[in-house]
């Protein structure tokens, strides 16, 4: 698979040349309504819908975290 067949939030870098280690990536997690509720109101910790980067300069998505590795990603 070629890289310009990747969606944005799925490639490894941004445009500009950020990866996720980079100090210019920064984490978004996102989580259901359900999720909000249950770490708001409950207390309970709830598993991300979906991680990803966003590049500080660019921001452009990049970099999405699989949905094994999701579970640990707060």
């Amino acid at each position: 698979m070629s890289t310009n067949s990747l969606k944005k939030a799925d490639r490894p870098s941004c445009d500009c040349g950020t990866s996720h280690d980079s100090p210019n990536a920064r984490k978004v997690v996102k989580y259901s309504f359900w999720g909000l509720v249950a770490m708001g109101l409950v207390g309970i910790s709830a598993t991300p819908k979906d991680v990803y980067y966003v590049c500080r300069v660019c921001k452009q998505p990049f970099g999405r975290v699989p949905k094994a590795e999701r579970k640990g990603a707060r």
